[in-house]
């Protein structure tokens, strides 16, 4: 085979078009992930009084440390809005009402759930401030729902772990996330050829892999207390994985008595489960695959349009609720220079009756988005 001919197989997109790519490349992400994720557990010590320091080392002593701790950060970012683009694309495609598409629409949907478990394990690893207040904040976030609200938070409360948490991380997602990409791509890719899909996708997804390590090198995670201390607001506007969780916290912080866990839980966990099982009560609106590939060419222009539209707006909201997160500055004033503060879990760490300011939800977020006001 003629080098022509090789690129036009293996490497050559069948439509060179970026917008078709970001299921790919989600994929290819998942990858980084994983070869990065790996590099770290060689290292990283569950335990309490050790994960920080466990983590400074990948950091500041591992060569090659810091570039991979910061790419597996960066890669989720990129991870997220790659899956978000690739189903706000089938939603405008209309993919789900294809009879074959049916299922493959849930398990993208479940797998993007497995993403934010993903993101809300990842983020408590660390176990610095930060990872120990966003725990505390997620099992405030549960227990704002309705009558099962205190048990569930105080469930939560009492099987953390950080081993635990970590066996959930490297080990039960990846495989929950396994089964689902089988499910939802992999055994029909595999009659196709996996090599050379992997291949397109990765000649067109390059450009997102070089700007990983560029990210990872201009902006690492402050890792260097208390030698080198960020100030207390620092993070203001660089995005995070925790942008994408954290935003559903803010009902919390802003609205009062049940408004809070009605747009903070009932209605995102609606919109969830009806986006989820969409294909399945609007199956008699099944369009024939001619009928649908029709109408796509016809509008293609307008769908890549609304596709783009979407995607803005939804990152917009984001940003907009969570650019002032100063999510690099909790080692400020939480860092071993100041005595038992970080990679130690203070004397009330789960504790609501010692500390009940732990209970305190608007505190809590209030704390975390405006440290300088709210101590």
């Amino acid at each position: 085979m003629n080098r022509k001919g090789f690129f036009s197989k293996y490497l050559r997109p069948e439509s060179v078009n970026f917008r078709h790519y970001f299921g790919g490349m989600a994929f290819l992400l998942l990858f980084v992930q994983l070869s990065t994720g790996i590099f770290m557990t060689m290292y990283y010590q569950p335990q309490l009084e050790k994960a920080y320091g466990s983590v400074q080392t990948i950091n500041n002593v591992i060569y090659g440390g810091r570039l991979i701790r910061n790419m597996h950060r960066w890669s989720a970012v990129l991870l997220i809005l790659g899956t978000m683009i690739h189903l706000v694309r089938s939603l405008v495609r209309k993919d789900f009402l294809q009879e074959k598409k049916r299922f493959l629409w849930l398990t993208g949907f479940l797998l993007f759930f497995i993403v934010i478990g993903f993101i809300v394990t990842g983020l408590v690893l660390p176990w610095e401030w930060k990872g120990y207040w966003f725990m505390e904040m997620v099992s405030n976030y549960f227990g704002t729902t309705y009558l099962i609200g205190g048990r569930l938070m105080q469930l939560l409360i009492d099987v953390f772990t950080i081993p635990r948490n970590y066996i959930l991380h490297i080990l039960i997602l990846p495989l929950l996330s396994i089964l689902l990409i089988d499910l939802h791509f992999l055994m029909n890719l595999r009659k196709k050829g996996i090599g050379s899909y992997l291949l397109k996708h990765v000649s067109i997804s390059m450009p997102f892999f070089v700007a990983i390590i560029i990210l990872a090198k201009l902006l690492p995670i402050p890792s260097e207390d208390p030698d080198i201390i960020p100030m207390p607001l620092e993070g203001k506007f660089i995005p995070g994985p925790e942008w994408f969780y954290v935003v559903i916290l803010l009902p919390i912080m802003y609205l009062k008595g049940f408004m809070a866990p009605l747009f903070g839980v009932y209605i995102p966990f609606t919109l969830f489960t009806l986006l989820a099982f969409l294909p399945y009560y609007l199956r008699g609106k099944a369009v024939t695959a001619a009928a649908s590939t029709k109408k796509a060419v016809s509008s293609k222009g307008f769908k890549a349009g609304l596709v783009i539209a979407i995607t803005i707006i939804i990152f917009g909201l984001i940003f907009y609720g969570s650019y002032e997160s100063p999510i690099y500055g909790c080692n400020a004033c939480h860092n071993t220079y100041r005595g038992i503060r970080m990679g130690v879990p203070p004397p009330t760490f789960k504790d609501r009756k010692i500390n009940p300011i732990l209970s305190d939800r608007e505190w809590m977020m209030r704390h975390w988005y405006y440290p300088d006001v709210t101590w």
